[in-house]
């Protein structure tokens, strides 16, 4: 892989997940490998709207938004939870 194709991809990756409905990032970084981190760590938490997995989710959903709102994030939560 050349220097030139990386960021392609990366170009590839972030239009793909920027143009997709709901919290993409939930296929890329299933539920199982964060539940890894956190058993590993010995972190509790309650299931709540917000657990952990969709706050990181959504957080990354965010991130790599194009004006990065919180809206927008808050937004792929509810359409994530309707499916």
């Amino acid at each position: 892989m050349t220097i030139t194709t990386v960021p392609n991809r990366v170009k590839i990756l972030k239009d793909k997940f920027t143009q997709s409905l709901g919290l993409p990032f939930q296929e890329l970084l299933p539920e199982s490998e964060i539940q890894k981190i956190i058993d590993e760590l010995q972190i509790k938490f309650r299931c709540r709207l917000f657990d952990p997995f969709v706050t990181l989710w959504a957080f990354l959903s965010q991130v790599l938004d194009v004006d990065k709102s919180c809206h927008n994030a808050v937004s792929r939560v509810i359409t994530y939870r309707r499916e």
